[in-house]
């Protein structure tokens, strides 16, 4: 009985540190968390972890709707310079986020 209380205090450890880490890695860039995310069973971050939680408070940002959108730079689509977001104060501007992959 005591070497299984003992296993199962050890996987709740190894499942504690890895959530954690998961969790800390959401926090970097894209790049560097899709970097991390390609070693990690898929299994783990789908199914015994709550990813779209963390994902949710790891990116969520500070913004409430209705807060002013944060000055960026971006180029131009058809590549024929940059826009920046406070170039276009006094005119609606439509922000749409996503990934059209």
């Amino acid at each position: 009985m005591r070497i299984l209380r003992r296993a199962i205090v050890s996987l709740i450890g190894i499942y504690l540190v890895a959530a954690g880490g998961l969790f800390a890695i959401m926090w970097l860039p894209p790049s560097q968390f899709a970097a991390a995310a390609a070693h990690i069973p898929g299994p783990f971050m789908m199914v015994g972890f709550p990813f779209r939680a963390a994902w949710t408070i790891a990116r969520g940002g500070s913004l409430s709707p209705g807060d002013a959108a944060p000055d960026f730079d971006l180029a131009r689509h058809d590549k024929s310079g940059r826009v920046r977001l406070s170039q276009l104060a006094g005119r609606p501007v439509i922000l749409i986020f996503g990934s059209y992959t």
